[in-house]
């Protein structure tokens, strides 16, 4: 049985006396005067209330809240409250109460007494509640007209002295159309379907801070430092269904899902007239999504329980499957918000997807999905979350036609997919696995966080923010291809589907490892990051929003493809360690996109040994170990919304750029030569400039850091390339120094866009091939490497072969495009 047992104080017990005092019984000749009045009206103003406390018990374990408290806000004595009870003229019942501001305080959260807390509560709002009983022709409850609204001037969530602070919070709840209907599997809402959605809720935050003892405040109350503004407006309808009972003993609580979350405000030529789903904002700039729709279901549901084990008392979230699909029309990623209103933002295109959790086997073991809570994080209060998850997709399908056989992608699959100017990508069968510890905690930064890494001696890894870190978190994924298509339409020029849902899987995945994503990854996690509100590197100082992270972290025996097929033979990475440190980095939105700054970045990766054919020793041959050691100060990455526009296809651009022929090199101009395509206006842009840099005694941060790659062969051969790093070259500083702000530098543009296709004979075999098409530039001043070794034997003093090599004013061009083989 469910047990709610507020334990309320005397004072709280004496202000409520007071409230009600003065109420008088009314005798009958009173009763006969307010027969057939509109309905009652109760107003009160109230001192405070609290409790010292209230639980919820679930199978003997206790979820507790502590001391919760309400108060006048803002100096006031008291807070005021208006409460209607009324009965419409349709037999409703209705109730409508309005809370003026006051203040909520909760001294915190805890599972069954524990000393730790998740956190604390504080916060001012005010609200507002109508809520609609009524009946259907079915006898069924009817909640249509039911509305809540709530704003947070300022929400505090209490780690010890320490605060993770919303500013201008606010959720605003419609129900259009509800129905509380009682079935064999429990108590379901109905909130009706796609011609008729029940739920419209608004959701929006000023701004995200922190508080470490400090004032975070600006004078005028707003944050000095913030993480961005949000803002999500949706449509709901389908069901949500109840039910007593968990996943474990005899109490719990079951929710089963079957959502739809849509916005279909269409952008028409005057977007101030639009609602995006979801918008991002940071300082001016904008991450903006339009004409989204996601489905969140699942058959057995979501299992909460309150359990213990040998550490102590835990919250459970539980769900054997879960399937999440989504899509939207338009997602616009960097510039400003006024590019938006007046029509000038380029896209990223449209996207789709879907995601399947499933309890079962994979990798011969039996996974779970789970989230399991316990109070208290590293350092006092906080959370520790132990999460298992298993993502699956089914095995590709074998297809023939009249050309052959081929795969395609399993009936189940999870993807992610990208629509371009009409034509489709997607990144099929991936399936993901794992299990680990988190904490979450906020952080204050010590007198020397240190440019040591994590396991040193001297390590001091503490800074300002929100710090999760990470405890063995052991997990794999792979995704089994490529697939690429047209829009299908129908003889009224309808899109009616698409041809990438049933093409041949290829590859492609590959040319994702720019961004650092392998095509499959085995990995285990340790270490920590901290998230900080605002930009480190922002240097406009009016730019108040972003985020910052510092951050150590340790990936351990790792398998990384860098490419692979679906069968997963291609060339691994085995027997990895990644070692990377990151201190001052920053992510913000600017007029360029979504801008990762990683500041002073330390990093050693040592790959135990390169494997042709499988990941597996004995199913694949060696190609030796390398280790790459990185120093940058200063490298950015960032993703925006676009593409390449019109590159030249089969060809050579001349000297000007505007020509695109002699592709043979025979001196003649002919229809054998190459041709300018169009990519069109939507794809993605990613640029990389990175800034190596050299310990070269006049900064303290870097000693004992540098650049460098080893590659030993199987045979023992151990070649090196010491010292590597970038400059902007000669006379570019003061004095005969030089700078190094250019960097090395990778331009890509992917685009999902046709090609040419020709035979090895050099004969044309398709001018129109679709493809998942790559377009990169690499180019930089200057590239310094101090020489190249060779030791004949690990025990080999090495010898060097070249010294001081200078690689000046590079410019490379290649235009990739992955097509099925057929």
């Amino acid at each position: 049985m469910k047990k709610f047992i507020p334990e309320v104080s005397a004072l709280a017990l004496a202000v409520a006396a007071s409230n009600v005092s003065a109420l008088q019984a009314l005798n009958d000749d009173h009763m006969a005067q307010v027969t057939g009045q509109a309905g009652i009206t109760i107003e009160q103003d109230t001192e405070s209330f609290s409790a010292s406390e209230i639980s919820y018990t679930d199978d003997g374990v206790s979820l507790q809240f502590i001391q919760p408290e309400y108060t006048a806000a803002n100096g006031a004595s008291t807070f005021h409250t208006l409460s209607t009870i009324d009965v419409n003229e349709d037999g409703d019942f209705i109730y409508e109460v309005t809370g003026d501001e006051r203040t909520f305080n909760m001294a915190g959260i805890s599972l069954s007494g524990d000393d730790d807390n998740f956190f604390g509560l504080e916060g001012t709002y005010s609200d507002h509640l109508k809520l609609v009983i009524g009946s259907d022709d079915e006898g069924n409850i009817d909640l249509s007209g039911t509305e809540y609204q709530t704003e947070f001037s300022r929400l505090f969530f209490k780690d010890g002295d320490y605060d993770w602070i919303l500013t201008d919070f606010g959720l605003s709840v419609l129900i259009n159309y509800g129905r509380l209907i009682n079935t064999d599997q429990g108590v379901m809402l109905d909130l009706g379907d796609e011609t008729n959605r029940g739920l419209h809720f608004d959701y929006s935050v000023g701004g995200v801070g922190l508080g470490l003892g400090n004032d975070p405040f600006a004078a005028d109350g707003s944050l000095n430092k913030a993480f961005g503004s949000l803002d999500i407006s949706l449509d709901a309808y389908g069901s949500i269904t109840l039910r007593g009972g968990g996943a474990t003993g005899s109490e719990g609580i079951t929710f089963i899902p079957g959502l739809t979350l849509i916005n279909d405000d269409n952008a028409d030529a005057d977007a101030s007239n639009d609602t995006p789903a979801f918008k991002y904002t940071d300082d001016g700039f904008i991450i903006l999504a339009e004409d989204f729709s996601g489905t969140f279901s699942s058959e057995n549901g979501f299992t909460l329980d309150l359990e213990s084990d040998d550490e102590g008392s835990l919250l459970a979230l539980r769900y054997q499957d879960f399937d999440l699909a989504f899509s939207l029309d338009n997602f616009i990623l960097g510039g400003t918000e006024e590019d938006y209103l007046n029509g000038l933002s380029r896209t990223m295109g449209s996207f789709r997807g879907e995601i399947h959790f499933r309890d079962g086997i994979a990798d011969g073991e039996y996974r779970e999905n789970y989230m399991k809570f316990r109070a208290g994080g590293l350092d006092g209060d906080g959370i520790t979350a132990d999460i298992s998850w298993n993502i699956v997709s089914d095995d590709p399908v074998m297809e023939t036609d009249d050309i052959g056989s081929y795969n395609r992608p399993g009936d189940l699959n999870t993807f992610i997919a990208m629509n371009d100017d009409g034509n489709w990508v997607y990144f099929n069968g991936f399936n993901s696995y794992g299990s680990g510890r988190a904490y979450v905690d906020i952080t204050k930064q010590s007198d020397n966080p240190g440019t040591n890494g994590l396991y040193s001696n001297d390590y001091d890894g503490y800074f300002d923010g929100l710090r999760i870190t990470f405890q063995n978190v052991k997990g794999s994924y792979s995704f089994s291809g490529v697939t690429v298509g047209r829009d299908i339409k129908d003889a009224e020029g309808n899109v009616i589907g698409n041809e990438a849902e049933e093409a041949p899987l290829m590859g492609g995945t590959e040319l994702l490892l720019a961004l650092e994503v392998f095509p499959s990854y085995d990995f285990t996690l340790n270490g920590a990051i901290t998230l900080t509100p605002g930009d480190v590197n922002a240097t406009d100082p009016n730019d108040r929003q972003g985020i910052t992270l510092n951050g150590d972290l340790y990936i351990s025996d790792a398998n990384a493809a860098v490419t692979v097929d679906e069968y997963g033979r291609g060339v691994w990475l085995t027997e990895t360690n990644y070692d990377i440190h990151m201190r001052d980095a920053s992510l913000t939105v600017t007029e360029d996109g979504l801008t990762f700054n990683k500041g002073l970045t330390w990093s050693r990766i040592e790959v135990g040994d390169v494997r042709f054919g499988s990941k597996y020793a004995d199913d694949s041959k060696s190609l030796g170990s390398f280790t790459l050691e990185r120093l940058e100060d200063g490298t950015t990455l960032s993703v925006a919304s676009g593409g390449a526009g019109q590159v030249c296809i089969d060809g050579s651009l001349n000297g000007g750029g505007t020509g695109c022929a002699d592709s043979n090199g025979d001196g003649i101009i002919n229809s054998e030569d190459g041709v300018f395509i169009d990519r069109g206006e939507q794809g993605l842009n990613i640029k990389v400039k990175a800034i190596f840099a050299e310990d070269d005694g006049t900064d303290a941060r870097y000693a004992g850091k540098g650049n460098r790659f080893s590659w030993t062969q199987p045979n023992g051969t151990t070649i090196a390339l010491e010292n590597f790093s970038t400059s902007d070259g000669p006379g570019s500083g003061t004095n005969g120094s030089q700078t190094n702000e250019y960097g090395l530098n990778i331009d890509i543009a992917v685009d999902v866009a046709p090609t040419i296709v020709r035979d090895q004979a050099g004969n044309l075999v398709q001018d129109d091939a679709l493809g998942f098409a790559v377009y990169g530039r690499l180019h930089f001043k200057q590239l310094n490497i101090d020489g190249l070794s060779l030791a004949a034997t690990p025990e080999s003093t090495p010898q060097t072969l070249i010294q001081g090599i200078v690689v000046q004013n590079a410019d490379i061009q290649a235009n990739l495009t992955a097509t099925p083989i057929r």
